[in-house]
């Protein structure tokens, strides 16, 4: 009976919502913001990028209020929540291939002169990713790349196993890659300014 109610709530909520009752949206506003930033952020990992994909859900919710048929609120949110997030992995791949175009355009000279500056700040940079990565990880890391032992050894000397190790070692490197690329997409765009 209780489920009936709500329902009907959420019915009454739509209906509202479609007539231009603003009062009813921030009801929905309130009730699947959170869900919805938890969602995003499972798949992009940063906090204001979720936030700018879950105002865009809302606000494209109100603009077309009048002409949408929602069925379900929730999966309607959750699929134009989606549908954000897959708009920003492909702007992504475009500045990806845009960076690779334009590294690929320079002149070596105009790089060599930023060498030593980059390099000294990108070693900074990475020292300072190594100081903040939880301990564990932070033993695994450095015994694998400072101290170049294997899988087999790190797992034998922390006592894990060498799955625990891999994994380990597979998220340190796939968020010490995206740090780098930011790092050198920041560095190409003052070269070009």
């Amino acid at each position: 009976m209780k489920n009936e109610h709500v329902w009907h709530s959420k019915e009454s909520l739509l209906e509202r919502l479609k007539l231009g009752d603003l009062e009813a949206f921030n009801m929905i506003y309130e009730q699947y913001w959170s869900v919805l930033i938890n969602e995003s952020y499972k798949r992009l990992h940063n906090m204001a990028l979720c936030e700018e994909v879950v105002q865009d859900v809302f606000i494209d919710l109100w603009q077309q209020r009048a002409v949408r048929e929602i069925q379900n609120l929730e999966a309607y949110l959750r699929t134009c929540m989606k549908f954000k997030v897959f708009e920003i992995y492909r702007k992504n791949r475009r500045t990806k291939s845009m960076l690779e175009e334009n590294l690929s355009l320079m002149q070596e000279h105009e790089i060599s002169e930023y060498d030593q500056y980059a390099e000294k700040d990108l070693k900074s940079l990475i020292e300072e990713w190594i100081a903040h990565l939880p301990q564990k990880r932070k033993e695994i890391f450095k015994m694998r790349y400072l101290d170049e032992l294997s899988t087999k050894e790190i797992s034998e000397m922390t006592e894990s196993s060498q799955n625990t190790v891999q994994n380990h070692l597979g998220i340190s490197i796939a968020k010490l890659r995206k740090l780098i690329i930011q790092h050198f997409l920041l560095f190409i765009l003052t070269l070009f300014h």
